[in-house]
Order: C-alpha cells, then sequence, then structure tokens
C-alpha cells in the first residue's frame, strides 16, 4: 500500500508540467538612444542610462524614457506562450495534470528582453 502511494505522489510531481520548474522570471535589459536618460520600468525606481533586471515572465513590462529637451518615449513588453508552456500544453491532452504547469511564469516568455527606447527632440 505504502509502494502505491509513494509512486501516486512521484507520477503527479513528475507529471504536474515541465512549466513549475523553470524560472519565474527573466533577465531584462533596458537602454534609451540617450545615454544620460532615466528609464522607469513599471512606475519603479528610475534608472539612469540602462537598467538590468529580473521581471516576471508572465506580466507585461511597461518601460518609459525621460529626458529634458526630449519627447518621452515608451513601451509596453508582452509575454507569449514559451516552449515550456507549449509542452505541458500537449502533454495535458495524455494527461490532465500538465495543464497546472500553464498557470506558473515559467510557461510564459517575455517578447523581448533587450530593449532600446528612441528618443526625439522637442
Amino acid at each position: 500500500m505504502q509502494k502505491l502511494i509513494c509512486a501516486t505522489i512521484a507520477v503527479s510531481i513528475l507529471t504536474t508540467g515541465c512549466s513549475t520548474l523553470a524560472a519565474n522570471t527573466q533577465t531584462l535589459k533596458v537602454a534609451c538612444s540617450e545615454p544620460d536618460a532615466s528609464i522607469q520600468i513599471n512606475g519603479g525606481k528610475p534608472y539612469q542610462g540602462t537598467a538590468r533586471l529580473e521581471a516576471r515572465r508572465n506580466k507585461p513590462v511597461s518601460i518609459a524614457c525621460y529626458k529634458s529637451g526630449y519627447f518621452p518615449s515608451q513601451k509596453v513588453i508582452s509575454s507569449s506562450l514559451s516552449g515550456t508552456g507549449v509542452a505541458d500544453l500537449v502533454g495535458s491532452f495524455i494527461l490532465v495534470l500538465p495543464v497546472l504547469g500553464l498557470f506558473t511564469p515559467g510557461a510564459w516568455n517575455l517578447d523581448e528582453t533587450d530593449v532600446t527606447l528612441f528618443m526625439v527632440k522637442d
């Protein structure tokens, strides 16, 4: 009986979806065309020139560059289903549990991870 319980637990853990094992964040590198511009990501603290941070894979990222004498430049980075997420989706047709991986950040990828925003003079 104990072997059956252990085997059931092991199978449940192994089939919950590969996305549960993937990292929740991705490294995002942001730069503005003007090296001394101020960068703001998701309304957080401002960075000068360039920024590098870990962003959640399953959430949109809002980026803005500001500098006196220039129009503000803004961009929103969305997420798309990753290869791991696709594997979980396909696996859920064979076993039910891999669909749980689709609810984790590891099932998604940011559409861009190396972003440069161009600024135009006033």
